[in-house]
């Protein structure tokens, strides 16, 4: 199995060695609930577009991938991510994580995410995870390798379902986190857990 406590603990020194984060994105988290609370509004694609460049998963200077580009197709997009965001939502009564849905349930969201910015599982991932944190784990070029992200969600929930260590990895996480802030009471331990422990089995 990919998620275990060995394989988080070796992606926990990975990312403690790069130049990212040391919260592990507690204070992003924030932000991307507060930018969502009105669901999935033309202000709150405004911000996941710029929020999507630092997590880099656009760079691209030249047509289709510049940010005038990604934005526009989103914004065509806008209705059709708020129909599923809101659907979903109404599936689950509370905060929708990938523990409780199928990939069924969620690949209507991806598709449309995928029209954005064509054959790049990273973009859809990312900024489906701004949406719903515990719902759609993180898929980095350099951090996890890139796959069919069908393959890889369907993956993850089925060893998350079988991993028997669940507490014992969200303490472990809960330590490494340093952050001025209180844990966001939302933050996406599922995951997270799922990102941190590929990590540490590719890099490990």
């Amino acid at each position: 199995m990919i998620i275990n406590l060995d394989n988080l603990k070796s992606g926990l020194q990975w990312w403690r060695k790069r130049d990212w984060p040391q919260d592990i994105h507690n204070a992003d988290y924030y932000d991307i609930y507060n930018t969502r609370a009105a669901g999935p509004t033309e202000e709150w694609w405004r911000a996941t577009v710029d929020r999507l460049s630092q997590w880099r998963a656009y760079r691209g200077p030249k047509p289709p991938n510049t940010k005038a580009g990604i934005s526009a197709r989103g914004t065509r997009n806008l209705v059709g991510i708020t129909s599923q965001y809101w659907k979903l939502i109404a599936s689950t009564g509370t905060e929708p994580s990938i523990a409780y849905l199928n990939w069924e349930d969620v690949a209507p969201l991806f598709a449309i995410a995928s029209d954005i910015k064509p054959v790049s599982p990273v973009f859809a991932g990312k900024m489906c995870h701004f949406l719903f944190p515990r719902l759609f784990i993180v898929m980095d070029n350099l951090a996890t390798s890139v796959f069919d992200y069908e393959f890889y969600w369907r993956g993850m929930k089925d060893e998350w379902s079988r991993f028997k260590e669940k507490a014992e990895a969200q303490n472990l996480l809960e330590e490494a986190i340093r952050s001025d802030k209180p844990l966001h009471p939302l933050y996406p331990f599922e995951t997270k857990i799922m990102e941190l422990s590929h990590i540490g089995y590719k890099h490990g």
